[in-house]
């Protein structure tokens, strides 16, 4: 349905869960991948299901030197670099009034600072050929009431704020900025009893009566990273069987 066979795309986060999904699908669309992310064993069994065209490349996506010699090396390897997907992140549940001050700025760390050390990398090798797209993956609890998990959603809530302030600003570069909110997933392996118990009260809320599961995000990822979405930027897909309403 995708033909994305010119396009080199980094993944952060790619090694595992659905950031290997993404991988997968985007394989399957013809583009030439890189993982980036802190795992090298999972990274590297991944790209190696791929031969050629996907490489691991290691990136500590708060550390800017990290990122900008992973970037760097994919830019090296294949010449180009085409669309980025911010997908590194943590999401640790605890109720407000037991998160300390160290594990707020954790949290901001990784799911938005980020960003912004990744965008800037990309940035870099995208605009002097005027031409790029950044997919920033945030979720639909940015819409909804959620316990235990405010720095969670503040930092997607972040991560939303900044796709759409750079969006005007990267639009003169020929960059497109979007980005790609999940519901709530089903885990991967065994599931507590309390993960089915939460799983079900979330899918009597949506108005599609089944589990999400990592697949049903491929789809929204093909079209961001395709050309039909070349005159889209500073939009979010939210994909969680309506659950939420934007």
């Amino acid at each position: 349905m995708y033909n994305l066979s010119d396009k080199t795309i980094i993944v952060t986060g790619g090694a595992n869960g659905i950031g290997a999904e993404y991988i997968r699908a985007l394989h399957a669309a013809g583009a030439v991948l890189a993982i980036a992310d802190i795992d090298q064993t999972a990274g590297i069994a991944l790209a190696n299901e791929f031969a050629e065209r996907c490489i691991f490349v290691y990136a500590d996506v708060v550390d800017l030197e990290s990122v900008q010699t992973a970037f760097s090396t994919v830019h090296d390897r294949f010449g180009r670099l085409d669309i980025l997907v911010n997908n590194a992140g943590i999401y640790p549940h605890e109720a407000f009034e037991k998160i300390e001050l160290d594990e707020w700025r954790r949290v901001m760390r990784v799911n938005l600072e980020s960003v912004f050390i990744c965008t800037k990398a990309a940035l870099h090798l995208m605009k002097p050929v005027k031409k790029g797209k950044i997919i920033n993956i945030v979720t639909n609890m940015i819409w909804m009431m959620v316990p235990n998990m405010a720095h969670y959603v503040a930092a997607k809530a972040g991560v939303l704020g900044f796709t759409r302030a750079i969006a005007y600003e990267l639009g003169a570069y020929g960059i497109t900025v979007n980005a790609l909110a999940p519901g709530a997933n089903m885990p991967l392996g065994e599931m507590s009893e309390n993960d089915i118990r939460r799983m079900q009260q979330i899918v009597s809320f949506q108005a599609i009566k089944r589990p999400q599961f990592a697949q049903d995000l491929v789809g929204a990822m093909l079209f961001l990273c395709s050309e039909g979405a070349d005159f889209m930027t500073g939009q979010a897909i939210c994909v969680d069987g309506g659950l939420a309403v934007l």
